[in-house]
């Protein structure tokens, strides 16, 4: 019974890895179809260049999830799990973005499309900044908002203790630590 998670992991990241393949090979035909055939668009320049990146991520996915079992069954590398969120979200997100132009690019016969791409570039640095200053804010190099400069009053108490009793404000202060009696 524990290696049934496991292989439930390794069966997922085979389906997983056979439908993406399936799916970016497939159009990656359909789209030298048009362009060779029909002439649509006109370049494949951009097609070259924005692919490049798709086909990281698919490399990307392909050696980090592929799982190594021996002919016998057994598993030798587990590989990381394809449906977990973060970067490898991002990278299928990188491969359906490049689809999804692909087949706008054919459909408006312009390579216009492909500037759309640089939503790409500037989403990385969106998240990039968030995290840079998220760890600003956590190391307390960020910069002060009003609520937390403006924490205590003339009196020197906090803002938020004003609505309590005295009683509640040496509670608090003491820890409410229970005594102890002895015999």
């Amino acid at each position: 019974m524990a290696g049934q998670s496991a292989k439930k992991q390794v069966a997922q990241n085979f389906k997983i890895l056979k439908e993406i393949h399936t799916i970016t090979w497939t159009s990656y035909a359909i789209f030298s179809f048009f362009n060779f055939y029909f002439k649509r668009p006109q370049s494949s320049k951009w097609f070259i260049i924005t692919a490049l990146p798709a086909l990281g991520s698919l490399y990307l996915i392909e050696k980090f999830g592929r799982p190594i079992v021996d002919p016998q069954g057994k598993i030798i590398r587990l590989g990381q799990d394809l449906t977990e969120q973060g970067l490898t979200e991002y990278l299928f997100d990188i491969i359906y973005y490049t689809i999804i132009l692909n087949f706008l690019t054919i459909v408006f016969n312009s390579t216009l499309v492909w500037w759309l791409y640089l939503a790409v570039p500037s989403f990385a640095a969106y998240k990039i900044y968030n995290v840079i200053n998220a760890g600003r804010q956590l190391f307390g190099g960020g910069s002060k908002t009003g609520q937390q400069v403006d924490e205590y009053d003339n009196n020197g108490t906090k803002q938020g203790e004003q609505g309590k009793s005295k009683r509640q404000q040496k509670r608090e202060a003491r820890g409410d630590k229970p005594k102890m009696r002895y015999r």
